[in-house]
């Protein structure tokens, strides 16, 4: 197989997936548009920033990044059938704002299921004492 970056992976032997578990061509070697794709929301946000700086002054992308930083490590209380999630962080973001894929294809974070929570609260803190 080609080690290039820019080339496409050839299979040079038939592969041979019971002995070595491999099932496909090595996937290292990505397509040029997969990594335009990839990075494409890190350059809309840094193009964002420059934006701001130019237009209001630098202390503005800075404090973004700072409040960013601090919704990115402050998650809400744990809450017995619900997971912690990035409330603040999603909609300074604007992420809160779009329909995505799981928000009406059952993900199963928002399944409506019946917890106990006395239960729930009793393994949470006292994992040592499960049956």
């Amino acid at each position: 197989m080609a080690t290039d970056r820019k080339s496409i992976p050839i299979l040079r032997e038939p592969l041979d997936t019971l002995r070595t578990k491999k099932t496909s061509v090595d996937n290292s070697a990505s397509h040029p548009v997969q990594l335009i794709q990839e990075e494409h929301n890190v350059n809309i946000a840094e193009g964002k920033m420059r934006m701001l700086a130019k237009i209001h002054g630098v202390h503005v992308p800075m404090r973004m990044k700072m409040d960013q930083t601090i919704l990115s490590q402050h998650k809400r209380l744990h809450v017995p059938g619900m997971k912690p999630s990035f409330v603040g962080l999603e909609t300074m973001l604007g992420m809160d704002e779009t329909i995505e894929f799981e928000d009406y294809l059952n993900d199963p974070e928002f399944s409506e299921k019946q917890v106990d929570i006395h239960t729930e609260m009793e393994k949470s803190m006292f994992p040592k004492l499960r049956k």
